[in-house]
């Protein structure tokens, strides 16, 4: 079995549960494991392929620039979760960047934090950076918008690590996916003082979902 492809074999059971009123289900941790696992020993960096362009059918890209990439993780905890990565692959978050290109990332999170708090309501934006040598070694950080109401036990951390993610189709993927990036695109024409004066929120971003 290819391992790019063992979770779609094993997509898990269909949670009774909703968040938002969104259909749930819940990763196969084996297959998940396994798959990262594989990938590593192959020396496979499915970052690298999103960052270089590469078909990936299973991952939603945002938006690209010079720097970065910006992509939804397959399975995601909450609405509009991100992770952002260097093009470049690298596997120390501070070590393998020059200072210069360490605040070119800073300033694209910082963008990406912005559009995302605009497109959905966000009581709390999480950004961190996780990986692992023996999984996936290319630097990437998770921006996660928070929404309003969660209780307190299934914040921070238990709001991004657990087995049970968001159903969302393909569609309203690629759509979010157009919005974020229009977004990334505007601020970043704003600081180069190329903007048109229009307001982010209503003519660029459009209103926000649930």
């Amino acid at each position: 079995m290819d391992p790019q492809n063992a979770l779609a074999q094993h997509p898990g059971t269909r949670s009774a549960s909703a968040a938002f009123g969104r259909q749930t289900a819940t990763i196969d941790a084996g297959a998940y494991i396994d798959r990262l696992q594989a990938d590593n020993a192959a020396g496979r960096c499915f970052i690298c392929e999103l960052a270089d362009e590469q078909p990936t059918p299973a991952q939603t890209v945002a938006y690209r620039d010079e720097h970065c990439v910006v992509f939804f993780p397959r399975w995601p905890r909450l609405y509009a979760y991100c992770l952002l990565a260097p093009r470049r692959h690298t596997t120390n978050v501070v070590s393998d960047f020059t200072e210069h290109d360490y605040l070119a990332l800073q300033l694209r999170i910082h963008r990406l934090g912005r559009v995302l708090a605009e497109i959905t309501p966000t009581e709390r934006l999480y950004v961190f950076s996780f990986g692992s040598m023996q999984g996936v070694a290319h630097v990437h950080w998770h921006v996660a918008p928070l929404p309003p109401g969660i209780p307190f036990r299934e914040q921070q951390f238990a709001a991004v690590d657990k087995l049970e993610y968001l159903v969302i189709a393909e569609a309203e993927l690629v759509e979010l996916a157009e919005r974020i990036g229009a977004g990334m695109t505007a601020l970043a024409e704003q600081d180069l003082g190329r903007s048109s004066g229009s307001n982010m929120g209503d003519c660029v971003l459009g209103p926000r979902k649930r």
